[in-house]
């Protein structure tokens, strides 16, 4: 009677360990590239929509797992502001802004898709005008 109980855990015991699982699909090795499409110049007191564009072998990425806007002026780092974006369509992420003082900002998006990560930092020239 023992024999058979340790014979029957045993095949159930195979038998689970043997199911095949689910494949996960098979995240690419292609680096994330990420854009910002604005304009290397504005005016004080614009209202701009930053355009983040994310693409990984020529393809948008839809499916980006955070995509923050960090923004400060020249020498000012330490005082950024960091503006959440929204997916949009074909890649791109989008944030409004407004440019408070005439100076040299920077705009750094902070990208996480697909494992990866790149945060490239874009100039825009702000003056007066």
């Amino acid at each position: 009677m023992l024999k058979r109980t340790i014979l029957i855990l045993t095949i159930g015991l195979l038998t689970a360990c043997s199911q095949d699982t689910e494949e996960q699909p098979e995240l690419s090795t292609e680096p994330i590239e990420v854009d910002v499409l604005n304009e290397a110049s504005a005016s004080v007191g614009d209202d701009v929509t930053f355009e983040i564009e994310v693409t990984q072998a020529g393809d948008g990425v839809e499916d980006a797992n955070e995509v923050i806007i960090e923004v400060w002026t020249d020498g000012e780092k330490e005082n950024s502001a960091m503006v959440p974006a929204e997916h949009t369509e074909n890649g791109v992420y989008t944030a409004d802004f407004t440019y408070a003082e005439p100076a040299l900002y920077y705009v750094q998006p902070h990208v996480t898709a697909r494992g990866m990560h790149s945060m490239p930092v874009h100039e825009v020239d702000v003056s007066d005008n």
